[in-house]
């Protein structure tokens, strides 16, 4: 099927089925639990350096990742632009610090709200945070957390937002069903956070889920995410 795409284009989009779609949503699935057993076999057989972050983990499971979507889209007949990858524009720059403010005002809502409700889970769920954050970055400076960062945004953003929201299009019939279900997928994965940041990393799939949808593109939110990623790592570890 011939497609004009946003960059004005025409290009041949090959045709995926709901089968194949619902395979390609569980190969997926599977891709993350893959790269995760790669990282924590790997990384306790390289050299350890006293004091230094575990960034590396993330940064091995990344790579996983964005290997297993290639071939995931290849034997497809596909590739990253099916999944949001348009050429970048300057105004990407001025929509992610739209999504940094969407999101940042999700938080703080369900934030206000669970510290009024529960406010021992917050305080259980911001001290798992700052463990999570000494482990993952020490005492790294602000260039190396901010590019680490962009890397962890760009792979989760290129599944959460590209693959899965793309597959869950072809499965689920208008806007919203898509959107949840792909950000519910993304929540779960982030479940070592406790029952509270699965909720909250779903809340922020939704929006950008949203507004990957309206704009198009990805670039957007992989800078949001970045940028989100950053700034709570950055704080939560010198709490």
């Amino acid at each position: 099927m011939q497609s004009r795409n946003p960059d004005g284009e025409i290009s041949t989009v090959p045709e995926i089925t709901r089968p194949q779609a619902i395979l390609d949503v569980l190969l997926a699935l599977l891709l993350v639990l893959a790269a995760s057993l790669f990282a924590a076999l790997l990384v306790p057989g390289l050299p350890s350096i006293p004091g230094a972050p575990a960034v590396v983990t993330p940064l091995l499971q990344g790579a996983v990742i964005l290997a297993g979507l290639y071939w995931l889209l290849a034997r497809r007949g596909q590739g990253w632009r099916q999944i949001g990858f348009r050429r970048p524009q300057l105004v990407d720059i001025g929509r992610a610090g739209l999504a940094l403010l969407a999101v940042f005002a999700v938080n703080a809502l369900l934030a206000l709200a669970i510290t009024y409700l529960l406010p021992h889970v917050m305080e259980a769920h911001q001290d798992r945070l700052s463990e999570v954050a000494q482990l993952l970055v020490g005492d790294l400076p602000l260039v190396a957390v901010a590019g680490t960062m962009l890397f962890v945004g760009f792979y989760e953003e290129a599944l959460a937002r590209g693959f899965l929201l793309r597959r869950c299009q072809i499965l689920l019939r208008g806007v919203w069903a898509p959107v949840l279900i792909s950000s519910m997928l993304f929540g779960l994965g982030h479940f070592y956070q406790g029952w509270f940041g699965v909720i909250q990393t779903t809340l922020v799939g939704i929006v950008f889920a949203r507004l990957v949808i309206y704009w198009g593109t990805l670039w957007p939110v992989i800078l949001a995410h970045a940028a989100l990623n950053t700034i709570a790592l950055l704080i939560l570890r010198n709490l």
